[in-house]
């Protein structure tokens, strides 16, 4: 049986040479993250875990989920980012940003995301990094797919930069191994960048990460993936945005990784009328208790980039796609900030939740506080915007965040005529 050992305190050299000594087979080594994969059995399983220092888990299986919606498809939605886009002078477009898309593959011949996977691994069983399954095509079409132009199916940041990294294999199943190796790549990825002297706006600079993929949340911080999200985040200073999943209404249905508390995890909302929470975006509390999801974002009834022809579309639901919607309008708030504040300045989900009450908006008969439906709720300000952006906050340089502000009080005003 495959098995995670995961360092508490040890180096990956004392992990690995654990897994020698006592007979492990096939070892893989995640070599920025501490972790090593290999085959053993239950006795020597049982051995490695009496070794201090070091946690052994078996691995789990993901799956990529999502939801082949049956009614039409809001062709509004492209209008809402291009009007939101086209506010400032010269228009936003979301150059500069890099999402690692990890996910089941990516067609990257589809004439809407032709150059912009910049770089592609595959980390599966499967045989080439093409979207065979067909769920990461859609989930980078919502990144970055389509051009600026009215009219013009587009994803959020349509300047923004892909990185395909396959870790959903062609029956859209994956294991922890296979995620925990795309995330080292990524890491390693983005430390090689640091070495080079690249600015994070290079095209080889990841700042996203984007798992619209989930296991069930066992509750285990120990786990490989939620263990290598947190190092992402907290060592490699990338964001880490997951899908909530959707196997909602019941309560603790958060998927994992979007239970660990380092990673952002986005619920959905209809996409039509009010803010009404998509039926089926899980809720929280995770099993530890902890409050999620982050965010929701519009997830349902989505015309995106088909995986079965370079020119065609199709319409599907589902948390996975809010979660890179999420990640692509990093881009236009990061591209806004840069030319106030120059390149310098950066923005991150994972440092703006803490101040997520002063731009997030959510119906009027949801709680005020963070809850397990919507989070923070929808990202945007409304008319609450001039108030809170001229008010004293506790933010240091808070009027720094006065871009960001005023594009997400933008798409508080447009909400309203999505429909």
């Amino acid at each position: 049986m495959r098995y995670a050992l995961i360092s508490k305190n040890l180096s990956l050299a004392r992990l690995e040479a654990e897994a020698v000594r006592i007979g492990a087979g096939s070892v893989r080594k995640a070599r920025l993250l501490n972790q090593v994969f290999c085959e053993l059995n239950e006795e020597q399983a049982k051995a490695l875990a009496e070794v201090p220092g070091l946690a052994v888990k078996p691995t789990k299986e993901y799956r990529a989920d999502q939801v082949v919606a049956e009614e039409q498809s809001v062709e509004t939605l492209s209008d809402v980012f291009y009007l939101l886009r086209s506010y400032f002078s010269p228009p936003l477009t979301g150059a500069g940003l890099t999402v690692a898309v990890l996910d089941s593959g990516i067609r990257k011949t589809h004439q809407s995301l032709r150059n912009k996977v910049v770089y592609e691994a595959n980390f599966t069983d499967s045989p080439s990094a093409d979207d065979v399954f067909g769920h990461g095509t859609q989930v980078a079409y919502m990144v970055a797919g389509g051009m600026h132009a009215e009219g013009e199916e587009a994803g959020v940041s349509p300047g923004a930069s892909v990185f395909n990294i396959k870790v959903i294999n062609d029956e859209g199943l994956g294991t922890d191994e296979d995620i925990v190796m795309g995330i080292d790549r990524v890491c390693d990825l983005a430390e090689e960048a640091r070495r080079n002297g690249l600015w994070p706006t290079d095209d080889m600079y990841p700042n996203v990460m984007n798992l619209s993929l989930g296991g069930e949340d066992d509750g285990d911080e120990d786990n490989p993936v939620r263990a290598a999200c947190r190092q992402a985040s907290t060592e490699y200073g990338l964001d880490v945005i997951a899908a909530a999943g959707n196997t909602g209404p019941k309560m603790t249905t958060i998927m994992l990784p979007a239970c660990e508390p380092e990673v952002i995890a986005v619920g959905a909302v209809e996409t039509t009328g009010e803010l009404v929470i998509w039926e089926k975006s899980s809720r929280g509390p995770t099993v530890q208790g902890e409050t999620k999801p982050d965010f929701v974002i519009w997830g349902t009834s989505l015309e995106m980039a088909s995986d079965k022809s370079d020119d065609g579309y199709l319409t599907k639901s589902g948390t996975s796609f809010a979660a890179p919607m999420l990640a692509g309008l990093t881009g236009l708030l990061w591209e806004s900030g840069r030319r106030t504040y120059g390149e310098a300045w950066s923005f991150r989900w994972t440092e703006a939740r803490q101040y997520a009450p002063y731009y997030s908006t959510k119906p009027a008969d949801a709680p005020v506080k963070k809850d397990n439906a919507y989070g923070f709720g929808v990202p945007a300000m409304g008319t609450m915007l001039g108030q809170v952006a001229q008010a004293e906050s506790p933010v240091q340089g808070a009027m720094e965040t006065f871009p960001v502000l005023m594009m997400l009080g933008m798409m508080g005003v447009m909400i309203g005529g999505v429909s």
